[in-house]
C-alpha cells in the first residue's frame, strides 16, 4: 500500500495564492472607487507640459473672453495678477470659485487683476458656470490647453500669483481659499 506523501499540501498553496490575488484585486477596486469630487485636484493628461518655476517670468498669453475680446497677460504689466486654471466640469474648481470671487471683490480696488482660464471646456458650459457662480472677474478660454501646458499645469484647479513685473511668485495646485489668496497676495508687489 502506498504511503501518503508528507509535506505541504498542494491545495493549501493554491488556496493561498487565490486569496492573495482576490485581496489585491479588492484593494484596487477600493482605491479606485473614490469619485473625482473627493480629490482636491482633477488631473489633466500630460502632453508636452513645461515645468514653470517660482520667480520665473510668467508665460505671456493672448486668449479670448467669453464675449470674444482678446486679453493678453502682458496688457496687465504693472499690476498684480492672479491666474486661475479651471473647468466647468471640475468639482474642486466649483468649490473654490466662491472663494476666488470673495478675494477678487476685496482686491480689485488694490490694482489686482484676476484672470480665470477655462481649460479644455466648451464656451456654452463656461458661460453657464460663470452665470451660475456669479463670477465677475475676467474669464478667458483655453480650449486646447496650450496655455495651461505653458504654465506646467497638471491638475485643476491651479492658480498662480504674478507680481507687477510679470514674475510668478506663488503657485497653488488644488482649491484655494479667499484667506490664502488675500494673505499671499499681500506678499506680492
Amino acid at each position: 500500500m502506498a504511503q501518503p506523501k508528507k509535506g505541504f499540501p498542494f491545495n493549501i498553496l493554491i488556496l493561498s495564492v487565490i486569496t492573495m490575488v482576490f485581496g489585491f484585486g479588492m484593494g484596487l477596486i477600493i482605491i479606485n472607487s473614490h469619485s473625482a469630487a473627493d480629490s482636491p485636484i482633477v488631473e489633466l493628461p500630460t502632453s508636452s507640459v513645461r515645468q514653470l518655476t517660482l520667480n520665473s517670468t510668467a508665460p505671456d498669453f493672448t486668449l479670448r473672453t467669453l464675449s470674444g475680446q482678446a486679453v493678453s497677460l502682458d496688457s496687465f504689466r504693472g499690476r498684480r495678477v492672479l491666474v486661475n486654471f479651471w473647468a466647468s466640469w471640475c468639482g474642486p474648481c466649483q468649490l473654490e470659485t466662491p472663494d476666488l470671487e470673495r478675494a477678487y471683490k476685496q482686491l480689485r480696488q488694490q490694482n489686482v487683476v484676476f484672470v480665470g482660464i477655462g481649460t479644455g471646456d466648451e464656451t456654452a458650459r463656461l458661460k453657464q458656470f460663470v452665470a451660475d457662480h456669479g463670477v465677475t472677474y475676467t474669464i478667458v478660454e483655453d480650449p486646447e490647453g496650450t496655455v495651461s501646458d505653458s504654465y506646467g499645469v497638471v491638475g485643476l484647479p491651479s492658480t498662480f500669483l504674478i507680481d507687477s513685473k510679470g514674475f510668478v511668485r506663488k503657485e497653488y495646485t488644488g482649491p484655494v481659499t479667499a484667506q490664502q489668496v488675500l494673505a499671499d497676495m499681500a506678499q506680492v508687489n
